[in-house]
């Protein structure tokens, strides 16, 4: 399950850039933003993914 959930933050880090980069018509803006936000969620969601994977005892409760 480990690398499972490292493969897919791992992914999320490398669709992130794309969804910043692209852009749609000029005409649809709020599009164009739309997909800037979930880009950006995107590389952080899978960094934290990827963090939980190689430091696991940092996120264990007490």
């Amino acid at each position: 399950m480990r690398l499972v959930k490292g493969l897919i933050g791992l992914i999320l880090i490398m669709v992130g850039p794309m969804l910043i980069v692209i852009t749609i018509d000029d005409s649809l803006l709020i599009k164009n933003i739309l997909l800037k936000v979930l880009g950006t969620f995107c590389i952080f969601i899978g960094a934290k993914m990827l963090h939980r994977q190689f430091h696991p005892n940092k996120y264990k409760r007490i």
